[in-house]
């Protein structure tokens, strides 16, 4: 008995020590040839925001993001997720786009 309750221990803290905590909102964007998708995300205000995007085609001018307003600029390669930290969110709009600034692409509506 002392034995199973052992090996049912083992297996609870091997699962704890190769678990990842995410704390706040997480959004997933895909880079695709109609541009970023979903275009428009709505996220609850003082929640900590990181945005994972992966660009999936070479047919658009989204090889990189902007997000003017969080100086922020990041090369988006091909197949590969960047995950990009926005923090806390105070209520209101956030725009977002391709790095060439072409295309009228997303926003984020905290809300």
């Amino acid at each position: 008995m002392k034995f199973i309750g052992f090996i049912l221990l083992t297996i609870c803290f091997s699962t704890l020590a190769h678990s990842k905590e995410i704390k706040g909102t997480v959004v997933d964007l895909t880079v695709t040839e109609k541009g970023f998708e979903p275009s428009t995300v709505n996220v609850a205000p003082e929640q900590t925001v990181t945005l994972k995007i992966t660009r999936k085609t070479d047919n658009t001018c989204s090889t990189s993001i902007q997000i003017p307003s969080r100086k922020i600029k990041k090369d988006l390669p091909l197949n590969k997720t960047v995950e990009i930290s926005l923090g806390k969110l105070a209520k209101g709009e956030i725009k977002f786009g391709c790095g060439m600034n072409m295309m009228n692409s997303g926003m984020i509506y905290v809300k």
